[in-house]
């Protein structure tokens, strides 16, 4: 798979951002997106599509989740 992460924890800014190729432990945030999905290879837009529709999720649910 052609897997790439982004993390950050509490406190630091997008210049802080980790783009890796595996996951990062004790980040509190993470994200994975798969490249070799047939959908997402050279498409930029989707893969942002998708982000919106995880912080849709996020803001309309209640916090912290259940």
């Amino acid at each position: 798979m052609a897997d790439r992460f982004w993390s950050i924890s509490a406190g630091q800014n997008k210049t802080l951002v980790a783009e890796t190729g595996t996951t990062t432990a004790g980040a509190h945030v993470e994200v994975r997106i798969t490249y070799d999905n047939a959908a997402l290879v050279g498409n930029k837009q989707l893969a942002l599509l998708l982000l919106q529709l995880v912080e849709q999720r996020i803001v309309e649910e209640t916090w912290p989740p259940a």
